[in-house]
């Protein structure tokens, strides 16, 4: 169903090795697989968010996509390497994330979050810790299932290069928990840390009774 020379643009978040099974048929069929990552939340620059791109042919896709107002960035000519930085960026940003929930839950449970809020803002600059806490609590509880989904494939890179997906486990197991707790809360990133935790104690226990 794919005519030769048509452009197929991948961009599911996946394992790099996903998307070379993928890649077989669609380029046996004389098709140009594009291995795209998107970098990025699509809102609010729609066709303008980053975007990372691999292809065996990057000039012909290059403007070919230039055309239709894309400009990804050509990272190579081996499929999945757009792919693998995705998938290994994911440990780092995702991984924050749900240290943020597990920090801070407990935090807020003992009764010492401003302190300890307060010391890790001591030690970084930048935004305070507690609303950065709450941001990642509303964007875990909007997007977890679909994280959490994506994670896997991060755990799948993880061990195609011979590591244990240690950290990754857990990282997929907290955005899958606030992503499941997402369907029936909806959270404000500018609700204080505390209050958020409170209303997240609260739907856990009614999910658990």
């Amino acid at each position: 169903y794919l005519a030769a020379g048509a452009l197929w643009l991948d961009m599911n978040s996946c394992a790099p090795t996903t998307k070379q099974i993928a890649a077989k048929p669609v380029e046996s069929a004389g098709a140009i697989y594009v291995d795209v990552a998107i970098m990025a939340p699509i809102q609010p620059r729609g066709h303008a968010t980053p975007m990372l791109a691999a292809a065996a042919d990057p000039d012909t896709a290059l403007a070919r996509l230039a055309v239709a107002g894309l400009n990804p960035t050509f990272i190579g000519t081996e499929i999945g390497r757009a792919s693998t930085i995705k998938m290994l960026r994911s440990v780092m940003i995702k991984g924050m994330e749900a240290l943020s929930a597990e920090c801070f839950r407990a935090a807020v449970r003992a009764g010492v979050h401003e302190d300890v809020a307060a010391s890790l803002d001591a030690s970084e600059g930048g935004t305070s810790w507690a609303t950065r806490a709450s941001y990642n609590m509303e964007r875990m509880a909007a997007h977890g299932v679909r994280r959490a989904a994506e994670m896997r494939e991060v755990a799948k890179t993880l061990r195609d290069l011979g590591i244990s997906p240690m950290m990754t486990t857990g990282t997929i197991a907290w955005e899958q928990q606030m992503g499941d707790l997402g369907q029936s809360i909806t959270l404000d990133a500018d609700t204080p840390i505390a209050d958020q935790m409170a209303r997240i104690e609260s739907a856990l226990e009614d999910l658990s009774s």
